[in-house]
């Protein structure tokens, strides 16, 4: 600053566009005028976030999940129940739920998802969420319908809640190997059964949730419901899934074993959803398939290892 001051009074009198100084009132933007070569470095507000971030609805969806088990976790699973209760979709009534607090996997994610609309439109005051579909399209069971789509319907090309979103223009394709906290998979099991869940991170041999996909990696963790329908026993939960060629080895939760690895979408289904501005209004037409998704009672019926 001193050195500053001494070049400024040290000026010659040709430069006479600048204003003399009074030393008095010296402020600093009357340093930034006479040296305007100096540029202003701004502290950023507010968290940096990444182009990924912005591009990505992750991590609404992770509050949602946070919400819904802290506040609904544990309540039961029913394969015939869906959502834990009725949820608000904004002003134009609500989405039903059927036999509450008991849910199953499927469910859960629809739960997820419109819990995440909640937040993300009080959080940011954009409500155009609830205009892109109406409210009968988290209802319903058609090809038109959302739920049709996430309830899995392979005559819809729809094999998880990611073939959901992409079949709606909401979201995109993720390799297993480069999902996201908050990312959705359905996984098939050697059992010939399946489920739908949240992905939440890669797990090692000994339950570690690992930052990124490495050689490690044996399985990950999920949110979803399953279990049994005592309170305590299933519903919304935590579960390690793990790869059928790693054994079932213990985990700091319950387990999930018997998952299939496989890179084909209809055996390992996987994807992210992205913010509502990315949404392309392309959504699948009535006159595409005819009948509605009947949800496979036998395929998703919520047992895991350590039920």
């Amino acid at each position: 600053m001193i050195e500053l001051l001494a070049t400024l009074l040290l000026l010659p009198a040709a430069a006479h566009a600048a204003p003399a100084f009074d030393l008095d009132s010296l402020t600093p933007a009357a340093v930034r005028a006479a040296a305007p070569d100096v540029p202003e470095v701004l502290p950023p507000v507010g968290p940096v976030r990444d182009s990924w971030e912005l591009r990505h609805f992750n991590p609404y969806i992770l509050k949602a999940v946070d919400h819904l088990n802290k506040n609904y976790g544990l309540l039961g699973y029913d394969i015939h129940s869906v959502l834990t209760h009725d949820v608000n979709y904004h002003t134009y009534g609500a989405v039903k739920a059927t036999h509450p607090p008991l849910t199953m996997c499927v469910a859960a994610q629809l739960e997820i998802i419109l819990t995440a609309y909640d937040i993300y439109s009080r959080e940011t005051g954009d409500y155009s969420v609830y205009d892109y579909l109406p409210l009968r399209s988290y209802q319903g069971l058609a090809v038109t319908d959302l739920k049709g789509h996430i309830w899995v319907n392979s005559a819809f090309n729809a094999y998880g809640t990611a073939d959901a979103l992409i079949n709606f223009g909401m979201g995109e394709r993720v390799p297993f190997e480069k999902l996201r906290p908050g990312d959705f998979v359905n996984i098939n099991r050697t059992t010939k059964t399946g489920h739908a869940v949240t992905f939440i991170g890669y797990i090692n041999k000994t339950g570690a949730v690992q930052q990124a996909y490495n050689d490690s990696v044996v399985g990950f963790k999920y949110f979803s419901s399953q279990g049994r329908a005592e309170q305590g026993q299933g519903g919304f939960d935590y579960r390690y899934a793990v790869f059928s060629k790693f054994g079932c080895p213990e985990m700091p939760g319950k387990r999930d074993c018997n998952v299939i690895y496989s890179t084909d979408q209809k055996m390992l289904n996987t994807g992210s959803m992205l913010v509502p501005a990315l949404w392309t209004h392309v959504i699948p037409q009535a006159s595409s398939v005819q009948g509605e998704t009947v949800l496979n009672r036998f395929y998703f019926d919520g047992v895991t290892t350590d039920d």
